[in-house]
């Protein structure tokens, strides 16, 4: 996969254009904050990913609109690829960031696309100051699990149906260097 990347800084947030083979043609992949304007589209991928397990899309709404909500989607020809959520929370005296949701549009899973968006919070979450990241995942998305083991992500615990009945969840952080 041959890949460029250029960076600059736009409304606080940093921008990685990432170059790489998509369907026997090179595509340029932009990282920008969501709006309110993406509701449909998200809604429509966080279905296609979860179905009956999806967040609502009023649960959407509210992290669009809450601004301790880091918000950003992975577009190609204005078309959102995929989309990650994280919040910026505190924890006693700490600052972490909390990733509640990582979509890729299964078509486009394996091509760097979800690494891409990792990459991208947890450079936002540095700049706001957070000390450690922390998700859940399910225990049967190995896809997922390999990586954020790849990211450098520790998984400390299981979680017992914390998705639902039967549905467990690992719990991983990630410590975060005080270098931005």
């Amino acid at each position: 996969m041959a890949c460029t990347e250029r960076r600059f800084q736009v409304m606080n947030i940093k921008i990685v254009d990432k170059k790489f083979s998509w369907k026997n043609m090179e595509t340029e992949v932009r990282i920008e904050r969501a709006s309110m304007k993406d509701l449909d589209e998200i809604y429509e991928i966080e279905v296609e990913c979860f179905g009956r397990e999806a967040y609502s899309k009023w649960i959407y709404r509210w992290l669009l609109k809450d601004e301790k909500t880091i918000f950003l989607k992975a577009v190609r020809d204005d078309v959102i690829l995929g989309f990650v959520v994280g919040r910026v929370e505190r924890s006693g005296k700490r600052m972490v960031g909390r990733i509640y949701t990582i979509n890729v549009r299964p078509e486009l899973r394996g091509k760097g696309i979800g690494k891409l968006l990792m990459n991208v919070i947890e450079d936002s979450f540095k700049r706001e100051g957070c000390e450690e990241i922390i998700l859940e995942v399910a225990v049967d998305n190995h896809p997922a699990i390999n990586l954020y083991r790849s990211m450098g992500y520790d998984f400390i615990g299981k979680l017992e149906n914390y998705y639902g009945a039967g549905r467990d969840a690992y719990r991983a952080v990630k410590k975060l260097s005080r270098r931005s």
